[in-house]
């Protein structure tokens, strides 16, 4: 029997305590939560106390950890504005990197990111956890069925809170609508919608169309984000992400084919995750009955993304969400702010 891959943790906040945690729980027979790094000592007591990490291996300077702990992976879970900087020094340490998204907060440093993964041989990955959803992978099976896809459209809306800004106590809220961090709805929230629906239609985007902007919250950073996308087979999309507006009827992408439709609701267990078109049948809610329990509860994709990617690591296979496709969101995103600024549409040119 292999070894568990041992795991170093680039932050421990939130997105850890709330969602990893319990991926990694799910998996102890193939990793292990080895070291951490983390800033805040509650952070790092919290998930050090979960995992039982020794207090050795406890560290506040992540560059501290990836000199002195054994490891073979990290995750960096840190606000946006860190992941270039700590993916390229995770790489020249020679250990796999698991980033949340996105890879990064420019494609200048997206391009930083990818030579330094390829020049020491890592493998790099980035969480794109939607597409790992119940409802999401039966909805990949039917996209052959369904043709050639010629319409998407992708919708993530709510409100942030009353006193939302940099200045926040909470610091979640306080890194999200700050432009130095790397906030703002498109890179945040939206950037989900997008990969999602782009999943769907199976053809990536050309050109982009958007006006990405701060309408109603006192922040320096887009609270509304409207994107009109062509696809390279013609195909147009729409993704529309906001933070000032209520979020009824939120949180879904569809794709239109010559055979069909389907509609994906996210952050659905199993209950109304999938629907599908037809001529002859209309809209029929699809049975997920194929996912076994843990699956159908994991309603936001973590647990079945790590899964997959450690098996990957672990039997050294092509990982489930390749960089390029990383590369290729924030691409979208960065042609829709350029868009904004020059009102015209953006060109994304193939690799």
């Amino acid at each position: 029997m292999k070894k568990p891959i041992r795991l170093g943790l680039i932050g421990c906040g939130g997105i850890v305590q709330i969602t990893h945690a319990r991926a990694y729980r799910a998996l102890t027979d193939t990793v292990q939560v080895t070291a951490l790094a983390d800033v805040v000592p509650e952070n790092l007591q919290k998930i050090g106390d979960l995992f039982n990490v020794s207090r050795e291996n406890r560290y506040t300077d992540y560059r501290e950890m990836l000199e002195h702990a054994a490891l073979d992976v990290v995750t960096i879970a840190t606000p946006h504005s860190l992941h270039a900087e700590q993916v390229i020094e995770a790489a020249n340490a020679g250990v796999a990197v698991i980033s949340e998204k996105p890879m990064a907060t420019t494609l200048e440093e997206a391009d930083t990111i990818m030579e330094a993964v390829r020049r020491k041989g890592v493998p790099y990955t980035v969480v794109h956890n939607y597409i790992f959803t119940a409802g999401m992978r039966a909805a990949m099976t039917e996209l052959d069925a369904l043709g050639e896809s010629h319409f998407g459209r992708s919708v993530g809306m709510g409100l942030k809170p009353a006193d939302f800004s940099a200045d926040h106590p909470t610091p979640a809220f306080a890194w999200r609508a700050s432009k130095a961090k790397g906030g703002g709805c498109i890179i945040d929230t939206s950037y989900h919608e997008i990969y999602a629906v782009c999943t769907l239609m199976r053809s990536p985007v050309r050109y982009v169309e958007a006006r990405v902007q701060t309408l109603r919250l006192d922040i320096d950073v887009d609270d509304i984000a409207m994107l009109l996308c062509e696809h390279e087979n013609g195909a147009v999309t729409t993704v529309s992400g906001a933070w000032c507006v209520p979020g009824t009827d939120s949180g879904w992408c569809e794709m239109h084919a010559e055979n069909g439709s389907l509609r994906v609701q996210h952050r659905r267990n199993v209950e109304d995750a999938l629907r599908r078109f037809t001529r002859s049948d209309g809209w029929k809610q699809l049975e997920l009955s194929e996912f076994n329990e843990a699956e159908q509860q994991d309603a936001s994709g973590h647990v079945r993304y790590f899964t997959e990617t450690f098996n990957a690591l672990a039997a050294d296979t092509a990982l489930p969400v390749p960089a390029e496709k990383a590369y290729h969101n924030l691409a979208i995103i960065e042609a829709a702010r350029k868009a904004t600024t020059e009102r015209s549409a953006i060109e994304i040119l193939p690799p």
